[in-house]
């Protein structure tokens, strides 16, 4: 019998992208970098989003395809090697 515990909790990959996305939002906010998107002009002044529209829209499925990737590649056997470069990228 092995001692791996299994979750079962389903993983939403939407909301993971959505919090990654949040993450260079914040660094964006820190550093006063707004990222311009065609949509700009139906923006209201009140929204200080960082990312809006197209642009942000963009990055949030890109970042949920690579973490797709990435747990496919894991369920098909693939091991985890954190704080690591593989020399692919």
């Amino acid at each position: 019998m092995s001692d791996v515990k299994v979750c079962e909790e389903k993983i939403y990959t939407r909301d993971e992208a959505a919090l990654i996305v949040d993450f260079f939002e914040g660094v964006l906010d820190r550093y006063g970098v707004k990222i311009p998107s065609p949509e700009d002009d139906e923006r209201g002044k009140e929204n200080d989003a960082k990312l809006y529209g197209s642009v942000y829209s963009e990055l949030l499925d890109n970042v949920e395809g690579k973490l797709c990737e990435m747990l496919t590649r894991q369920a098909s056997g693939g091991g985890v090697i954190k704080d690591k470069f593989s020399g692919r990228i």
